[in-house]
């Protein structure tokens, strides 16, 4: 019967002083895989991967963030222009979010609305943000670059000044008036 380190042909010793010797030295470099390089140019990858859809997002941004927003504009209008801040819900409808013909219809619209606010505080404050919202829509599309926010600042340094217009909403993604 022949032992399994007799079965190895001759000149070839199981445990090889060169193969040792490696691998004490990779042990040594505190490395987690012999090829360090493959691992960098992962990392690399996934930087370049995060960059273009950080641009991507940049640029598409306005199409969601509008999408959203329109949602919470007519939940304050309807609110706002049923319980009293007239003033405020008139200012909402002029901002961009809603169209002449949505403001309308939503004006025929009966129901109780109470639900959506407690108080016209609460409402009027998201009234404020979300025309400050489309005041920066509105800046960045008229290129009124003093008046930006700082990621609006970006855009415009990153896409308006190449001539790549940022799309500002797609109908596909808006809240319907309907609901």
């Amino acid at each position: 019967m022949s032992s399994p380190a007799n079965s190895q042909p001759p000149g070839h010793p199981q445990f090889q002083r060169e193969l040792i010797e490696k691998e004490i030295d990779h042990l040594k470099k505190r490395q987690s895989v012999r090829h360090a390089q493959e691992a960098k140019r992962g990392w690399s990858k996934m930087l370049i991967a995060a960059a273009v859809l950080g641009l991507l997002w940049l640029y598409f941004m306005d199409v969601f963030l509008f999408s959203y927003n329109r949602g919470d504009a007519i939940r304050v209008y309807l609110y706002l222009h049923n319980y009293g801040a007239d003033q405020k819900a008139s200012a909402l409808a002029n901002s961009g979010l809603l169209t002449p013909y949505e403001v309308a219809t939503l004006n025929k619209r009966q129901g109780s609305f109470q639900d959506y606010y407690n108080g016209t505080g609460p409402a009027e404050k998201k009234a404020g943000e979300l025309i400050a919202y489309m005041d920066q829509v509105r800046a960045l599309h008229e290129r009124h670059y003093d008046s930006l926010s700082l990621v609006n600042k970006v855009r415009y340094g990153l896409f308006m000044e190449t001539g790549l217009i940022p799309p500002t909403h797609w109908d596909g993604l808006n809240s319907s008036i309907e609901k």
